[in-house]
């Protein structure tokens, strides 16, 4: 018969095993000695989060063409794997430390996934000390949240503000880059933006990733593309103008240094058709839904009860397919030209 434990007793490509729903958390008790593991073509819908502990060894897993639909947060974390297929299921997000502490990757696939490419989007956060008025350094860090499998690079600007360093680097395995040092040029807000993100995003060879033919020094990943994240402004809520799907960050600590920590915050907006804007982990994110422009009004509140509200516009421009529609529909509705006339 087929189970989870005769699975894992082969190596990488197992012939008996192809209907397997389920493994089970103890799966790998005894076999700390494992290197490879294939659970392909299966129907599993679900890994256990703890399914890879006790496992030091292991340096590939392959669970292509099955049905998970989520994986759990650290599900990798550690692992020496330099081998690792998860194409062909029903994955949408990539969770929290995926990667984290994951090193030695060489052949990472990812495509047939509905959310594939998954971006492994670099976001801007301010250090917790970062409450302070205009004049003071702040600190900045660039993070993935689930972890890059490879260094990901990028440029770094500071519009108001002078930077410590003009890049900054995540190394492979890890969450965040190193702290950079923000010093305000002035009394306005400092925009921080990444710029020019890269990867070791090698295509060499990638038809063999299955046979692991991948030439020493060489790596193939599939599914993953790197992205930047909204820019960040510190010491203030300045006008803004969005692209098409863009957004912005504002640290509300700073913006309002004269209350105390701990300030609560409410958002308004005068055209909510045109901008979502939400606060969350102490920012102000806000995004661009349509065209137009609008008011937003931040109240923060603090924890002595005192208020402020501050003001600024946000303009959207206009989403290519509205614009497109709005042409369109503006032809349509255009009354025909009088008889005899000219038709201007």
């Amino acid at each position: 018969g087929c189970s989870a434990s005769a699975a894992a007793q082969h190596t990488r490509r197992p012939s008996a095993c192809r209907q397997l729903i389920a493994l089970p958390a103890a799966l790998f008790d005894g076999l700390s000695r494992l290197e490879n593991f294939d659970v392909s073509n299966n129907q599993l819908i679900a890994l256990p989060a703890a399914l890879f502990d006790g496992l030091p060894r292991l340096e590939s897993f392959d669970v292509s063409n099955n049905q998970l639909i989520a994986l759990p947060p650290k599900l990798f974390a550690g692992l020496p794997l330099e081998w690792l297929s998860l194409n062909g299921n029903g994955l949408t997000n990539l969770p929290p430390g995926l990667f984290e502490g994951v090193t030695e990757l060489e052949a990472l696939d990812l495509s047939d996934n509905p959310g594939a490419p998954f971006a492994l989007t670099l976001e801007l956060v301010a250090s917790p000390a970062t409450d302070s008025s205009p004049g003071d350094s702040a600190a900045v860090v660039a993070e993935v949240a689930s972890g890059v499998p490879f260094d990901v690079q990028s440029g770094v600007s500071a519009a108001g503000g002078a930077l410590s360093a003009s890049t900054t680097l995540i190394e492979a395995g890890q969450i965040r880059g190193g702290l950079l040092s923000v010093a305000p040029q002035g009394d306005g807000p400092v925009t921080v933006e990444l710029e020019a993100v890269s990867g070791v995003l090698k295509e060499w060879r990638c038809d063999n990733i299955y046979t692991r033919e991948v030439a020493l020094g060489q790596r193939c990943y599939r599914g993953v593309r790197t992205a930047a994240g909204a820019p960040l402004v510190l010491y203030g809520l300045a006008d803004r103008k969005l692209a098409p799907e863009g957004a912005v960050k504002f640290h509300l600590a700073s913006a309002f240094p004269n209350l105390a920590e701990g300030a609560s915050y409410a958002v308004e907006l005068s055209n909510p058709v045109a901008v979502e804007a939400t606060v969350r982990e102490g920012l102000l994110i806000v995004s661009a839904t349509n065209g137009g422009e609008t008011e937003v009004a931040v109240t923060a509140t603090g924890a002595d009860g005192r208020r402020e509200t501050r003001r600024f516009t946000v303009t959207a421009e206009q989403p290519v397919a509205n614009s497109l529609w709005g042409g369109w529909r503006s032809a349509l509705l255009r009354p025909p030209p009088a008889a005899g006339g000219d038709g201007s």
